[in-house]
């Protein structure tokens, strides 16, 4: 679909993407009512679905990973609420580098939207030599989903709903996924929107599911909602291409960081990373102080602070001083108190980065 030259100049693109951020934040009762609609589209296209669309790279690498990526092939992707493609431009991306051909069913009502998505995915995957059918079709995330598919993917597509419409379509897309499948949910990094997140989290386990991802804790409740001022997230650095950079400097929107918050759920128990409850996901950036170094983490334990003082330094406890957020931190013979977790001289670090970026 064209859109027009009069809504991609800088000018109007700049006034729908902070039209679009404020619905988001500030004025989300108008999330569905854009002040213009030809120039969200426009914004959706050029500016956010390129910013979005590696968020999903992130959950995939971490399936692969972990060896729980579904084994059929070609992969079976629905991707619901999919918009003008962002989350499966980022699959297309991901399954280039790993050899992999799929075969996915776009879902949105924005029927222009999806013809944005069908024009740049196959265009997209064309040129990075990877095979990929894909087929539109309009219609309500709501709606009773049908077909068999061994991975969901729903980027910024929960926070629009209610808790109760959230909640069924995440039934609903675990009822369409083989025993060995995936849902992906991807969220913005928002207190409000990643908290929401967190609780569908708890609903989804005290229905049998399993969460795969960002957590190495498998039970209820989320440790982060005990405290209305916490929230987990991932910051990734992400090098956007110059138009997208650019619109991003002007308006303020992205500082090189890729911020988001999401949620992996499978009918089948599997691990991130086994080790039990000596894994603790890093869930924010270090601080650190005179004598010390500090980091958030979470694990079947608990959300507390990851603490090394300096005199304790020795190479087996030195690797957290690398920890950042999103990495995970095994952590055996460590000190715990209700307050923190010591690692003292007689503890050993162990620092997994996923994906591994080393």
């Amino acid at each position: 679909m064209a859109l027009g030259e009069s809504v991609l100049g800088v000018a109007s693109l700049r006034a729908a993407i902070e039209d679009r951020s404020r619905r988001y934040t500030s004025e989300r009762e108008r999330l569905a009512a854009p002040k213009d609609k030809p120039g969200d589209l426009a914004a959706r296209a050029a500016f956010f679905t390129i910013a979005d669309a590696m968020k999903v790279v992130v959950p995939l690498t971490e399936l692969a990973r972990a060896g729980a990526l579904p084994a059929a092939r070609p992969l079976r992707i629905l991707d619901l609420g999919a918009g003008c493609g962002a989350m499966t431009l980022g699959l297309v991306a991901w399954l280039a580098k790993q050899s992999i051909a799929a075969q996915v069913v776009a879902i949105d009502r924005d029927a222009p939207a999806l013809g944005i998505a069908m024009r740049a995915v196959t265009t997209f995957a064309t040129s990075v030599g990877v095979e990929v059918r894909f087929e539109t079709r309009p219609g309500d995330v709501r709606g009773k989903l049908t077909g068999s598919f061994d991975l969901v993917l729903m980027g910024t597509v929960l926070n629009e709903l209610t808790t109760t419409e959230a909640l069924a379509v995440v039934e609903q897309a675990m009822h369409v996924i083989g025993p060995d499948g995936a849902v992906i949910a991807i969220e913005p990094a928002l207190r409000t929107t990643t908290r929401a997140l967190h609780a569908i989290r708890d609903a989804a386990l005290s229905t049998g599911l399993h969460v795969f991802a960002p957590c190495t804790r498998r039970t209820a409740p989320c440790p982060a909602l005990a405290d209305p001022d916490d929230w987990c997230h991932e910051d990734r650095p992400l090098t956007l291409p110059p138009r997208t950079a650019e619109l991003a400097r002007i308006t303020g929107l992205r500082d090189g960081g890729m911020k988001f918050a999401y949620l992996v759920l499978r009918k089948e128990p599997r691990d991130l990373v086994e080790a039990g409850a000596t894994a603790w996901r890093i869930v924010s950036a270090p601080r650190i102080a005179k004598g010390k170094h500090e980091i958030m983490g979470c694990s079947a334990a608990g959300r507390m602070p990851l603490r090394l003082m300096t005199r304790h330094r020795t190479p087996d406890t030195k690797p957290l001083e690398r920890a950042d957020r999103g990495d995970v931190a095994v952590i055996t013979n460590a000190t715990h108190t209700p307050e923190r977790v010591e690692v003292t001289k007689d503890a050993a670090v162990a620092i997994v980065r996923i994906p591994d970026t080393d």
